[in-house]
């Protein structure tokens, strides 16, 4: 796509492209929504593993960062500025009908908030948490997190 950004992915995050490009049974008849919460270094790595799995997936970006959403629609992406622990930018960014939603933000209790907030609004969708604490994995998978990655301290800075 013209003036879209090219970003190599760390090694880490094979796996993350994996869901992408394998969905599960069950997924596929979606509408292919699918919400980025966080548009730093790995929300980019999601938005485009995506776009060259699904060029015609609906993707939105969630983002606090004016700069980053303006990013993400220069990018071709339906971007909204918003907090992801807000029940009203969740709305307005489609979380209750999003078929997936991946959380890149920097922070892991920010992401557990932002999964606590998520999961009323859409129980049935398909959560994927990026965190930095391998001590965290249990609390994400026991909120129903379906996937949860680690990002390691050699990667990128979000």
């Amino acid at each position: 796509m013209p003036g879209q950004a090219h970003w190599s992915p760390p090694p880490s995050f094979t796996e993350l492209d994996a869901i992408w490009t394998t969905p599960r049974v069950e997924y596929q008849i979606m509408t292919d929504h699918i919400l980025v919460i966080g548009y730093g270094d790995t929300g980019r790595l999601a938005v485009n593993a995506v776009l060259a799995a699904q060029p015609d997936a609906r993707l939105t970006v969630l983002d606090k960062n004016f700069l980053a959403v303006a990013e993400a629609a220069a990018n071709d992406v339906t971007a909204v500025v918003g907090d992801g622990r807000d029940r009203c930018a969740l709305s307005e960014a489609a979380a209750d009908v999003a078929d997936r939603v991946i959380i890149a933000v920097p922070d892991d209790l920010s992401a557990f908030l932002i999964t606590k907030a998520v999961r009323p609004l859409n129980p049935d969708t398909v959560i994927v948490a990026v965190i930095r604490e391998a001590e965290n994995h249990e609390i994400f998978s026991v909120d129903r997190a379906v996937s949860v990655h680690m990002r390691y301290p050699d990667d990128m800075e979000t």
